[in-house]
């Protein structure tokens, strides 16, 4: 999808016709339980609006989505309340709805705005297992917005969706309470497939049932990790500094307001070159100006770069378009491009985006060639894969490859 809220934060899973067989059958295997019935694992209960069923996580194999969903839902994990840039520890979840429902394919959570737009502040890779498919009613899984960028938006499916395999991590499965998951799929629901009675998430409870289940570390899982972020302010001619501790693989952002109600916020960029800066200045000829900043701490895994000018981008195409093109950027929003099958031009205008996992290319235009819509995923500092857009008329075209970036 090319819609903003899919490239601005978790809501790629794309409608496709739902089937309703089997939901009989599951109707009479996921039936509800009590504490008493479980057995060894972990689970979460969800108490709505509409009632209340329960989900087995499974934190063996995908531990890193099961973490952050445990933490953001108990509150142990630190997440960044975007509007205005505070950092919380309350439990994300309470009070959010299933913000998107699509009877007969699934039920989708997660977003305190409820725009799907919204997240924790931060991403995670993905975690795919042949153990754990999205074959049939009641699969828990994470929404996303390509690769590496789980969030806090979740699903759940009520039929098969085998679309979704490798694309989407599955971290659980329904345990009781069936009926409700059904219930809440066939809401009336009216634009965006947002429900017109807000189904509401009341609490999220966590039961960890078993040595294992106890023992299991939320904070171990190589997660990122927020605070917030202590500024030192200095005077600077006609501007403020701020100075403050910069780290490697550091998302730092930066708000402002003039009024402590409203607040802007401006992101510095994920850190990947030392020494990575830690002094911003700001404009001080406004009668009052406010700041606080908080600090996301990603792994040195993070590879994609704040920006490309001065770089040459190769795209190396094995689907949707032949040959390799070769892209120098010369400015913030130009430079040349030559492509292998003979066409040579200029770049006539770009726009990137730094993102934990991946750069987007949103859009790309040619002098020669039709425009595009890309997506890296770095598997290393310089090269990876990529997949986008070719809007070739009258139908556009999917396109993939692998990349290079020195």
């Amino acid at each position: 999808s090319l819609h903003d809220r899919s490239r601005n934060m978790n809501n790629s899973i794309v409608r496709t016709a739902g089937c309703f067989a089997g939901l009989v059958a599951a109707l009479v295997v996921y039936t509800p339980r009590s504490h008493a019935q479980y057995t060894n694992g972990i689970y979460a209960e969800f108490n709505t609006s509409m009632g209340s069923f329960t989900c087995r996580l499974e934190y063996v194999l995908a531990p890193k989505a099961c973490a952050n969903f445990i933490g953001l839902a108990t509150g142990q994990r630190a997440w960044l309340d975007l509007p205005s840039g505070v950092v919380k520890t309350n439990p994300f979840y309470d009070g959010t709805t299933f913000h998107r429902v699509i009877a007969g394919f699934m039920n989708q959570g997660g977003s305190r705005n409820a725009l799907g737009t919204d997240g924790p502040g931060y991403a995670f890779v993905d975690e795919f297992s042949p153990s754990l498919r999205h074959d049939g009613f009641g699969v828990l899984s994470m929404a996303n917005s390509g690769p590496d960028s789980n969030g806090s938006q979740y699903f759940i499916t009520v039929s098969a969706q085998t679309q979704l395999n490798d694309v989407h991590s599955v971290f659980g499965r329904l345990y009781g309470g069936s009926n409700v998951v059904y219930t809440i799929n066939h809401v009336a629901t009216g634009p965006g497939d947002k429900p017109l009675t807000n189904v509401v998430i009341n609490s999220i409870a966590i039961r960890r049932i078993g040595t294992a289940a106890q023992a299991f570390d939320i904070n171990a899982q190589g997660l990122p990790t927020v605070t917030s972020l202590n500024l030192r302010l200095a005077k600077a001619g006609s501007n403020v500094s701020l100075t403050f501790s910069n780290r490697l693989g550091a998302d730092t952002r930066l708000y402002s307001s003039t009024n402590l109600n409203q607040w802007t916020a401006q992101p510095l960029g994920i850190e990947i070159s030392a020494p990575p800066p830690g002094v911003v200045l700001q404009n001080a000829n406004l009668p009052s100006s406010f700041f606080r900043a908080a600090q996301v701490q990603y792994a040195s895994s993070t590879f994609s770069p704040k920006q490309v000018v001065g770089r040459a981008l190769t795209l190396n195409f094995s689907a949707g378009g032949p040959g390799t093109i070769v892209h120098t950027f010369t400015t913030t929003n130009g430079g040349t491009y030559t492509w292998s099958l003979g066409s040579s031009g200029t770049i006539s205008d770009y726009t990137w985006s730094q993102e934990p996992f991946n750069g987007k290319l949103w859009p790309i235009y040619y002098s020669g060639i039709v425009p595009m819509t890309l997506s890296l995923n770095f598997d290393n500092a310089t090269s990876g894969t990529f997949k986008g857009t070719a809007y070739t008329f009258p139908v556009s075209s999917a396109v993939s490859g692998t990349f290079q970036l020195p």
